[in-house]
């Protein structure tokens, strides 16, 4: 027998169908809704984002519950500074490759804290760090 492509149809001898089992499609909702959930809360859940405040004794900063608080007298320098991914690999609270922390949620504008006691330099992601930086001399 030809069984070239174009040729006559062969006879089927055995054939057989297997559907993936009824978990799969609620394996995949469950999946869907639980990143769902997660974009919602992200969205409206306050203790992931970002907070910088400068009052007239204390700078404080973080994100949720892990906060910094320092005494205005302490931070004895800032400057704006660049934040890059290529510098923290990322984003959130991290160390960069040139032995400072940061607060971080994105690439761009920040500044550049040394406090008095600290063992690393402290930066954070601001969107006027002249100004915070004006505040803090």
């Amino acid at each position: 027998m030809n069984s070239q492509p174009g040729s006559e149809a062969e006879e089927v001898v055995y054939m057989e169908t297997i559907r993936y089992g009824a978990w799969s499609p609620l394996l995949m909702l469950v999946l869907f809704g639980i990143l769902i959930a997660t974009a919602v809360i992200a969205l409206f859940d306050r203790n992931r984002r970002l907070f910088f405040e400068v009052t007239k004794s204390y700078v404080r900063f973080g994100f949720g519950l892990v906060k910094k608080e320092f005494r205005r007298p302490d931070i004895t320098s800032c400057e704006p500074y660049e934040l890059t991914f290529q510098n923290y690999l990322g984003y959130g609270i991290r160390i960069g490759r040139d032995g400072t922390v940061a607060c971080n949620t994105r690439n761009g504008k920040g500044v550049k804290m040394v406090v008095e006691g600290q063992k690393r330099p402290y930066v954070v992601s601001v969107d006027d760090p002249e100004r915070v930086c004006e505040l803090l001399q």
